[in-house]
């Protein structure tokens, strides 16, 4: 039989090993998404686009239906949720939430570090990435060719 101080002792060593970073457990904290902010310093104009549409308030419309907590509704209504990098939720990402730029074109870590040099994010995921939460059920009456020209606000890509 172990004595109590001895199971203690174990005890306090665990928790303090545990709390350390180690190899196997430490986690890069910043992932590969980087957010609308960085994504602005290069395409401030698309950006400030974006600013002005129903995307970048996503996660307003969850707070104002108390639904902000719900899983099943925040991952249609924030960046990377899931992902190295992405939403966690609102205390710990705020940066993340709404559907951001990283959303539809990629995680944009590499291309940022790099001055858009490597990790270039794709042009448009297309309607697929769309379907992931505008799914029949969700958006009846959803209008891909007509939808994705309002993502970028009044700034349209040339197709």
């Amino acid at each position: 039989m172990f004595s109590y101080p001895a199971v203690m002792a174990l005890l306090i060593f665990c928790c303090v090993r545990i709390g350390q970073e180690s190899p196997a457990y430490a986690q890069d904290a910043s992932g590969n998404y980087v957010g609308f902010k960085a994504c602005s310093s290069c395409h401030q104009t698309l950006t400030e686009g974006w600013l002005t549409t129903r995307h970048a308030r996503t996660f307003e419309s969850l707070k104002k239906s108390s639904q902000e907590n719900l899983p099943g509704c925040v991952k249609c209504h924030v960046t990377g949720y899931g992902e190295d990098g992405g939403f966690i939720d609102y205390d710990l990402t705020p940066e993340m939430a709404g559907v951001q730029c990283e959303q539809c074109h990629g995680a944009g870590r590499k291309h940022v570090e790099t001055g858009g040099e490597v990790g270039l994010p794709v042009r448009s995921m297309g309607q697929a990435a769309c379907r992931r939460c505008h799914t029949p059920g969700q958006d009846a009456n959803f209008d891909y060719q007509k939808k994705v020209r309002s993502v970028h606000g009044s700034q349209v890509l040339n197709k």
